[in-house]
């Protein structure tokens, strides 16, 4: 315990002098002496935001503050840090101690932390972007094993609030939430809850830009108002305004233009309505433990409206707002044509009464729309962005998860957002692993694997197609590092990006062996995985968790990229991408069908979502590769045998070809047409004789059933 003492002495915590003298003698025990000791400089608060837990009274009975600010729990013993740091040793889950605060910090500190230096400060706690850890992460199991230490107390404030005289002094239950801290008049600001609040006229893009944000995040479920959201581990809902008035309409009502008339009293009542409600699922939504990140989707173009929000959140959550404003009249015009395609308002409306109504309804919003001017709001401004020559107004935005929005912002409201593109996902042709049932590897092609490769080009430029402009579309190519995938796309006649983020997941010890050997080999690793495939790490490996961190800049770019993308990968990569483009709950990622021989087709929709359909090849049908030259007369360039291991892919232009069919709006994850067979996802009908590998790094023996 000595280096872990003197590790609490480097770090500031507490001199060692402080931490001896906490601990009192027999003869001292009843002394007055020991209280002006051994209590805590002037300012000092009781409490551990990070840990959720109060630092309570020692063994020997509580220490008393002195005059001045008051205390809600005396310091710990050494004792008492020592008995602490061992149960935090002892733990099974993995400790980061960064996250664990065995001495608090001071009210100064705090108040600082809060913006506390100016009382009427309107909104310094709103945006400063703490985010909490994920269930099972290491602070849980640090607060488990400071649980597990030896009791510590039960005086002083609620669980995880720093409380100082006349500053929430016992704030009740309702104050015990991970992360927060007191403010005056007894209110605790929950600094891990984030409420993003969206500004902007209709047809701006707020609801694309919501499913974007929560797509980011993952919606793993879909109910009629919201959804829900977890991909990078920050549960999320979407909380559309517009949704609870469609649900609150009655069986007759007409909600024309006229209805959102400000001087239509029974449409603003029934707009109200609307609002409370969504209001109310808000706040229990991130007043349970489970909640969050909340999207509130609705104009917000008021500021008396904006006032009422702050009302509601401040004192209580951070908040953001985030204001589309956009003035193109070409940009709007196919935002307002794209809305009615899927807006329920207008559900078997003619396209252009529908547009003629919409566009009344924006008239009534603009007679009372106010920009956000208020620079004291936490607020991020997208103007024309799409356009290309608009920007981007960043006001008083900190923090982890809020900077992590406003990055994402950056690369989905974009220049050519509205360029027509697709992303093609296949996985490599059959492998000599494959062929083997080894996983891992980094073999070549086995011979079915080369029919793959010589069928890929022309099923992709089958299913090619142009915008009604007649302009061309651009193709990259994106492989990972590793042979198979290299030599899929090799006659692919398009420029070729090499990603290392794009290789398969990590086995690890168990690289280049069966799954039937590693439950020999391995009995326990195999048990382990095939009880959690999602968080299960093979030894020296990877789980599908890193893998779903690791191609987050895949993810990125595929986001801001113009034009169409093939990429050709891996299973549990493919899986990772597919399940941010398709809402799909993490928990069913390892188990995505991802057969092989097969092209994935994704085509953004204008609400953000995506569409999806699948195109096996049959590699049996495959006729004598065409010559080379015949090949390049089809292409306006030839750009195949072009490879880049950095920066961005160049594009080659296609001429035009014949439309293809639209891509269908895809209603799930990708798990139809399988059943489950232990742990494995196999396919019921399997649209072509290729073998479906379903484990981690795609071994399939030939005519075996595919394990995982």
């Amino acid at each position: 315990m000595e280096h872990l003492k003197h590790g609490l002495q480097g770090g500031g915590l507490v001199p060692q002098a402080s931490l001896d003298s906490a601990a009192p003698t027999r003869g001292q025990a009843d002394g007055g002496d020991l209280a002006r000791r051994s209590a805590p400089a002037p300012g000092l608060c009781l409490s551990s935001p990070n840990t959720q837990r109060n630092l309570g009274p020692s063994a020997h009975g509580p220490i008393h503050a002195p005059s001045g600010r008051g205390f809600a729990s005396p310091l710990p013993t050494s004792a008492e840090l020592s008995r602490r740091l061992r149960g935090l040793l002892n733990t099974s889950h993995p400790v980061n101690f960064r996250d664990v605060e065995l001495m608090p910090p001071t009210c100064a500190d705090t108040e600082r932390g809060l913006g506390l230096e100016e009382a009427d400060e309107a909104d310094a706690d709103a945006a400063t972007g703490l985010a909490s850890a994920p269930s099972g992460s290491a602070v849980t199991g640090a607060v488990e094993a400071l649980a597990a230490a030896g009791p510590l107390g039960s005086s002083g404030g609620a669980g995880g609030t720093t409380v100082c005289e006349g500053e929430g002094a016992g704030a009740g239950p309702g104050a015990a939430v991970g992360g927060a801290r007191a403010r005056g008049g007894g209110t605790v600001v929950r600094k891990n809850k984030l409420i993003i609040i969206m500004v902007g006229l209709p047809g701006r893009g707020k609801t694309f830009l919501c499913n974007k944000i929560v797509h980011y995040l993952n919606v793993t479920t879909h109910t009629t108002t919201v959804s829900y959201a977890q991909w990078l581990g920050h549960a999320t809902r979407h909380f559309n305004v517009g949704a609870y008035r469609r649900i609150q309409k009655g069986a007759h009502e007409v909600q024309s233009a006229a209805f959102f008339d400000h001087t239509n009293e029974a449409g603003m009542e029934a707009r109200n309505r609307a609002l409370n409600a969504a209001l109310d699922d808000l706040m229990s939504w991130l007043r349970s433990d489970s909640g969050q990140v909340a999207v509130f989707d609705a104009t917000n173009t008021t500021e008396s409206r904006r006032n009422l929000l702050r009302s509601k959140f401040h004192g209580q959550f951070q908040y953001l707002f985030i204001e589309t404003i956009c003035s193109d009249p070409a940009v709007l015009e196919q935002n307002y044509r794209n809305k009615m395609k899927y807006s329920p308002d207008y559900k078997g409306v003619d396209v252009d009464q529908a547009v003629a109504d919409f566009l009344a309804r924006i008239a009534k919003y603009e007679e009372v729309y106010e920009p956000i001017a208020d620079r004291n709001l936490h607020y991020i401004k997208l103007t024309d962005m799409v356009t290309g020559r608009g920007y981007m107004d960043i006001n008083r935005i900190s923090g982890y998860l809020p900077g992590k929005i406003v990055f994402f912002l950056m690369q989905v409201a974009r220049p050519g957002l509205t360029s027509v593109r697709k992303i093609f996902l296949t996985r490599h042709g059959e492998s000599q692993y494959n062929q083997k049932g080894l996983i891992g590897g980094n073999s070549s092609l086995s011979e079915r694997g080369e029919k793959y490769a010589r069928a890929l080009p022309g099923a992709l430029l089958e299913r090619l197609s142009v915008d009604t402009q007649d302009e061309p579309l651009s193709v990259a190519v994106w492989t990972s590092t590793l042979k198979r995938t290299i030599e899929t796309a090799r006659s692919l006649p398009f420029p070729k990006l090499r990603w290392k983020a794009l290789d398969e997941i990590n086995a690890g010890i168990c690289d280049g062996m069966t799954y039937e050997g590693i439950a020999d080999k391995y009995p326990d690793e195999a048990a382990a995985r095939k009880r959690d495939k999602l968080r299960y790490r093979y030894p020296a490996g990877e789980s599908y968790m890193d893998v779903i961190q690791r191609v987050e800049p895949v993810i990125i770019e595929l986001e801001r990229e113009r034009e169409t993308v093939v990429v050709v990968a891996h299973q549990a990569v493919l899986r990772a991408v597919y399940a941010y483009f398709m809402n799909v709950p993490p928990e069913d990622i390892p188990r995505l069908a991802m057969p092989l021989h097969t092209l994935i087709e994704l085509t953004p929709m204008p609400d953000g979502t995506m569409g999806e359909q699948r195109f096996p090849v049959d590699i049996d049908a495959v006729p004598p590769p065409p010559p080379v030259a015949e090949l390049a007369a089809e292409l306006v360039s030839g750009g195949s045998g072009v490879e880049l291991l950095a920066g961005s892919a160049p594009s080659t232009a296609l001429p035009a070809s014949s439309g293809s069919p639209r891509s269908s709006r895809h209603s799930g994850a990708a798990l139809q047409d399988c059943v489950t067979d232990g742990d494995a996802c196999l396919p019921l009908a399997p649209a072509s004789p290729e073998p479906t590998a379903a484990g981690d790094a795609e071994a399939a023996p030939v005519g075996a059933l595919p394990v995982s």
